[in-house]
Formats: structure tokens, C-alpha cells, sequence
């Protein structure tokens, strides 16, 4: 059998492509752990445990170095939501062992950015009311470590009932993913 010039083109395009799939794929973290959550005050947080013991600066404190980014505030040991009185919010926490695939759906917000975390282990937070008990722990698995975040946002509304409000129901859902950084040759 013989094969043309463009043939063989096309071939080794398709086993270049495919090689290179194979290694994006292969350098996409894979999903190690996760924690669902409901937060029950309309401001809240996921918190790292040395904040919670009073061992580093809260969020509630004046000292705590917090940058507001669009719809969260991030600073150390904690990132901080505001949601509607009316609605509860649903966390997920999830833990990668490397750069998750990008998001399936559409999200209304996204960020990805580092924090840091003295602990590694985090959890939600009412940010005012500590009475409602304590949340799940989610262990990272390293203490004193930067980590990388892909934080989403989404509100789901009636959208297919149009003889209905929009509002009759609503869901705030929330997506943290936590991975460490690659670390680079000679770090």
C-alpha cells in the first residue's frame, strides 16, 4: 500500500495531536478528596484550623490582610462570601492532586489565585454566628504551604417555567479546588 505525501501529512498530524493530548491530560491533577457543606448566615468563610485556635489573625480582625477579588475576599487562612440573606449557600471543598480540567459548566463567577494556609486543615465558618456547630474538616495534607484555588460561583434560578418567577426557587453553589503548586527544576 502506498500512501501519498498529504496522507502521510495528515497521519503524523494525528499521531502529534495525539501525543499531546495524551500528555495534557496526563499533567491534569486527579480529584483526591471532597467535602459538601451548607453555610447558614449570609456572610461566611473557609477557614484554616490555626485561625479557628486562635493561633494566626482572623478575618474579623483589623490586622487580617484581606484583597477583595470581584465577588470573594482572600487573605491568609481564609476567604471570605457574601451571600443572600434568603438563600444557603452549598460548598464544595475539593482537594486535586494537581491542576484540575477546566470547569464543565458555566459559572457566573470564577477566580484562581494562591492563599496560604498555616495549618492544611480547613473548613467552612458561619463568619458571625458560632453556634451552629463545626463544619467537616478537609486536611490538605501540608501545613505552612501556598496552595493554588480555582474558586467558582453560580446562582441557579427557574429558568424553564416561564409562566413562573424566576425567584420561586434559587441555589447558590460554590466550588473551592485546592492543588499545590508544580514546583519548577532547581526548586
Amino acid at each position: 500500500m502506498s500512501y501519498s505525501p498529504a496522507s502521510l501529512h495528515f497521519e503524523t498530524y494525528r499521531s502529534i495531536h495525539a501525543h499531546q493530548t495524551e500528555k495534557r491530560l496526563r499533567s491534569l491533577g486527579e480529584l483526591i478528596t471532597y467535602l459538601l457543606e451548607e453555610a447558614h448566615d449570609d456572610r461566611w468563610m473557609v477557614v484554616d484550623g490555626a485561625v479557628i485556635n486562635y493561633q494566626e489573625t482572623a478575618p474579623w480582625e483589623q490586622e487580617w490582610m484581606g484583597r477583595q477579588e470581584d465577588w470573594i475576599e482572600i487573605g491568609p487562612n481564609a476567604l471570605v462570601c457574601i451571600t443572600p440573606q434568603d438563600i444557603t449557600p452549598h460548598v464544595r471543598l475539593e482537594l486535586w492532586s494537581g491542576q484540575p480540567p477546566a470547569p464543565e459548566s458555566a459559572w457566573d463567577h470564577s477566580w484562581t489565585g494562591e492563599i496560604f494556609f498555616r495549618s492544611g486543615k480547613i473548613q467552612l465558618r458561619e463568619f458571625y454566628n458560632t453556634e451552629w456547630g463545626v463544619h467537616e474538616v478537609l486536611d490538605l495534607g501540608h501545613r505552612d504551604a501556598t496552595w493554588l484555588i480555582r474558586a467558582q460561583h453560580k446562582t441557579l434560578e427557574n429558568d424553564r417555567e416561564s409562566d413562573f418567577p424566576r425567584d420561586i426557587y434559587r441555589a447558590e453553589i460554590y466550588k473551592f479546588q485546592f492543588w499545590r503548586p508544580t514546583l519548577q527544576q532547581g526548586s
